[in-house]
């Protein structure tokens, strides 16, 4: 899966609403993709910022989000853990698992250890805020 930064750090950031996360693609890694590109596939959309509409295709067993830079969606938020949460695929279907996070993982506005994604399920890490979609 390829890397993206959600945050405020990169230096070749997109530039940032008031309070939004913003997304950047450091090194020669490709920026978030656009839904016409996405359609069809289990993914994650940005909720947020310039970056708002695009989101990352979740093709591999897990998903790993946090602030580190060895996670596929790295969030630039000092709220957010180094290894904050996963997306795990299960069958046809996704399960969003809490990292053991200090701050915790929201699924539609309520913190969740462990729960199976369902379309239109709004996921909050930090001031990041995702949209999951099966891609049906």
């Amino acid at each position: 899966m390829e890397q993206t930064r959600i945050g405020a750090s990169a230096s070749n950031a997109v530039e940032e609403q008031a309070d939004t996360a913003r997304a950047s693609a450091p090194h020669e890694v490709p920026a978030p993709r656009s839904a016409d590109e996405l359609s069809g596939r289990p993914r994650l959309m940005i909720n947020r910022g310039n970056a708002a509409g695009c989101g990352f295709v979740l093709q591999t067993e897990r998903t790993t989000i946090g602030r580190d830079a060895i996670c596929d969606i790295v969030v630039d938020d000092i709220t957010v853990s180094k290894q904050h949460a996963e997306i795990r695929r299960r069958g046809d279907s996704h399960v969003l698992v809490d990292g053991g996070s200090l701050n915790g993982t929201y699924l539609n506005r309520l913190p969740v250890d462990t729960a199976e994604l369902r379309d239109g399920d709004e996921i909050w890490i930090g001031k990041a805020r995702f949209t999951y979609r099966t891609g049906l």
